[in-house]
């Protein structure tokens, strides 16, 4: 990883006036606490380890982890609900798989055009409707997630996809509303949008929902809106809005070559080496990765709280690692505090703190028997801590209370020792 090695000199450097001794279970810390802060040779952290993983292990470049990283740099430049209005607050779905949401006759256009990247999100004014889900485990292309079947909802999914070139792309946008349209072609009516004399669009008169596809450098946007009744100019004005706030996102957002997503590093600002990793290795996906707050808003059930703590608390960055813990970056060490207190309050059962950890809080987790390594806990976790450091807040999960109280001690211990390692 990047800057390991002048890591390592800067804690020689400083190992005679604040040295570290862990050893597993038990593990004791030498020195002495700031003001303030909890002292760290007292915390039980059982064998969790309290070290930046850049200096437990090397990250090697692989174009499959450099994919996961770009996907979730695109998903950053991606338009989130709130970006929209802010009454879509419930995330539908999110996928990086073109064929749960492209349409079957259309993905040999992608194929064809040599598709390189996608990420796609579904959101709505409404909360989920279990009862109507749509299952995409088969391989359904829907969407919408599950939406279509809520005639009270407005709901939109925008997918973006990056090509090789810029031919590329407009061949696939306009190939992708050809193969949609001629689905049913005497049904389906051409659609203009007025602002973007360029897109291509078509709906079906009667039913309350309309596709759009424009191509906009190496990008392909597509576009789909439904609202609960058939009104074209309602779709329109929805879908114009979309790419009156998607495009500027991707101009600011330049695409990739396949060397860049091969080289891209895996943690560029510092954030997952301070994340609780209990792996011996580096492992980039959609679950371990540094986010904005939108992608980080993407992967999200109910947008609407967290957008309020985010902005609240000026977090820049988040991230997360597989069966680890979610880490926030706020303002400053005030807005962290107020981050973590305001965290606290989005559950309302309350379980013991771990010893010694007054920065810390746990509770019974929410949502259990669901993985949502975003809101940082794993399927099979019965309690979530959520402890804060600095300017950093962090919230990890266990199946047990004594785990996760471990977990957000060795994570406190880690954020405070990455400062100076």
């Amino acid at each position: 990883m990047q800057n390991s090695r002048w890591r390592r000199a800067v804690f020689a450097a400083t190992a005679a006036s604040f040295t570290i001794a862990l050893v597993g279970c038990g593990s004791t810390v030498s020195g002495s606490p700031a003001a303030g802060e909890a002292d760290l040779r007292k915390l039980a952290v059982g064998n969790y380890p309290t070290t930046p993983l850049d200096l437990r292990a090397t990250y090697t470049h692989t174009s499959y982890d450099g994919r996961s990283i770009a996907v979730a740099r695109l998903a950053d430049a991606v338009v989130s609900g709130a970006d929209i209005d802010p009454s879509f607050s419930y995330t539908a779905l999110t996928r990086t798989d073109p064929n749960y949401v492209i349409a079957k006759v259309a993905q040999q256009v992608l194929t064809d055009n040599h598709l390189m990247l996608t990420y796609s999100t579904s959101v709505s004014d409404h909360p989920r409707l279990e009862t109507l889900y749509i299952d995409q485990s088969s391989g359904i292309s829907s969407p919408l997630g599950g939406w279509e079947n809520d005639t009270t909802a407005t709901t939109f999914n925008v997918t973006v996809m990056q090509f090789p070139d810029e031919q590329s792309a407009r061949t696939a946008a306009d190939g992708i509303e050809a193969a949609d349209f001629e689905v049913a072609p005497t049904e389906n009516s051409r659609v203009s949008l007025d602002k973007y004399p360029t897109a291509k669009a078509h709906w079906r008169t009667g039913i309350p929902s309309m596709a759009a596809a424009i191509s906009h450098g190496q990008y392909v946007i597509n576009v789909f809106v439904r609202k609960p009744a058939p009104e074209l100019d309602g779709l329109k004005a929805l879908a114009t809005k979309i790419l009156d706030t998607q495009l500027p996102l991707l101009d600011r957002t330049p695409p990739l070559s396949q060397r860049d997503i091969l080289y891209l590093d895996y943690d560029p600002a510092d954030m997952l080496r301070r994340t609780l990793h209990p792996g011996d290795y580096p492992k980039p996906s959609q679950d371990e990765v540094t986010r904005t707050p939108r992608g980080f808003l993407h992967t999200l059930d109910e947008q609407a709280p967290w957008k309020r703590l985010l902005d609240d608390n000026g977090v820049d960055l988040t991230s997360s690692t597989t069966k680890g813990a979610l880490l926030l970056r706020a303002r400053d060490p005030k807005s962290a505090a107020d981050l973590w207190s305001g965290i606290k309050g989005l559950i309302k059962d309350s379980a013991e703190a771990p010893p010694g950890l007054s920065a810390a809080t746990c509770a019974l987790n929410p949502s259990p028997n669901r993985s949502s390594y975003s809101q940082g806990w794993n399927f099979n976790d019965r309690y979530v801590c959520t402890v804060y450091y600095d300017r950093y807040v962090a919230r990890v999960g266990g199946p047990q209370l004594l785990d996760a109280q471990q977990r957000a001690a060795a994570q406190y211990a880690l954020l405070a020792k990455s400062q100076y390692l």
